[in-house]
């Protein structure tokens, strides 16, 4: 039976399904700046001591990502860490401090269509692992994906990718070709961290490959505002941004101003294809409660 679909389900979503027993006092959810450090140490020893068929991907054909140990017969070959790139995101611990979090990634093929965000949809096909070879997730064949929904760490990664062409048969099925792959490698801090299943253990770095097919632009509420424009504070994500402070991000509210009319209807009333700003404040009137 294939194995759930993990990388679906954001954090929060997964901690309910996860709960750990109330009365397993041994359970002490660890700090993240003291994590992450195990974490890295763990993904960088993998990494040094492992490589992947980087020669596959020089032309446009289909190959799946493999990754081998070095060994004397590879010895000459980079390893991961030689040809990884690293993304720094900062993931708050209780007490409000930002601790930062390597996300490594290597962009086997860039892909040659549209570049995403990282809160669109995306037609993936992808394969999670543990650092020991475990597979606790997998999609040979792709699935649509709401970005918004996934860890962190997946929908960054994706993100750097570019999606594909396609083909149409005369059967009617697809081939794609031209599309981003890549490899990344997380820190469980950006991955699922404390929560587990019967299949992922707590606190687990975890790699991910992807083939990134296609993707849609989401709207999530649709107010007419593309959700990845819903980033009110410039940071490059949409979570978290609430204009009228009633604890539903504005990617998710029809009235991001509160004001009782919907966002969509404020946008550009005199329909001359420009958002209106009544009163020239630099704030438009969909996000300005006065207007």
């Amino acid at each position: 039976m294939k194995n759930k679909l993990l990388v679906i389900f954001s954090l929060f979503v997964f901690v309910v399904q996860c709960k750990k027993d109330d009365d397993d006092d041994s359970f002490i959810v660890r700090d993240y700046s003291e994590q992450v450090q195990v974490d890295q140490e763990l993904l960088e020893n993998f990494m040094q001591t492992h490589t992947y068929n980087y020669e596959d991907f020089n032309n446009q054909l289909n190959f799946d990502i493999r990754i081998d140990t070095i060994t004397e017969y590879n010895s000459t070959k980079p390893s991961l860490l030689d040809l990884a790139k690293i993304q720094t995101i900062d993931v708050q611990n209780s007490e409000g401090e930002s601790i930062s979090h390597n996300l490594y990634y290597i962009i086997a093929r860039e892909g040659s269509n549209q570049n995403i965000s990282i809160v669109d949809s995306v037609y993936v096909a992808y394969e999670g692992k543990l650092i020991d070879g475990f597979t606790f997730d997998k999609n040979k064949f792709p699935i649509w994906l709401d970005m918004a929904n996934t860890i962190e760490g997946f929908r960054e990664g994706v993100s750097k990718l570019k999606t594909g062409f396609y083909d149409e048969n005369q059967d009617g099925t697809i081939n794609y070709k031209s599309f981003g792959v890549g490899i990344f490698f997380m820190p469980s801090g950006i991955g699922y961290y404390e929560n587990s299943t019967s299949t992922l253990p707590e606190y687990s770095p975890l790699i991910f490959s992807v083939k990134l097919m296609s993707h849609t632009d989401t709207d999530h509420d649709n107010d007419g505002i593309k959700s990845i424009l819903e980033d009110i504070d410039g940071d490059g994500k949409p979570f978290g941004d609430d204009t009228d402070g009633d604890r539903l991000w504005n990617m998710y509210d029809s009235d991001d101003d509160g004001d009782g009319i919907l966002t969509i209807d404020e946008i550009d009333k005199n329909d001359d294809l420009i958002i209106d700003d009544t009163d020239d404040d630099g704030v438009p009137d969909y996000l300005d409660p006065n207007n």
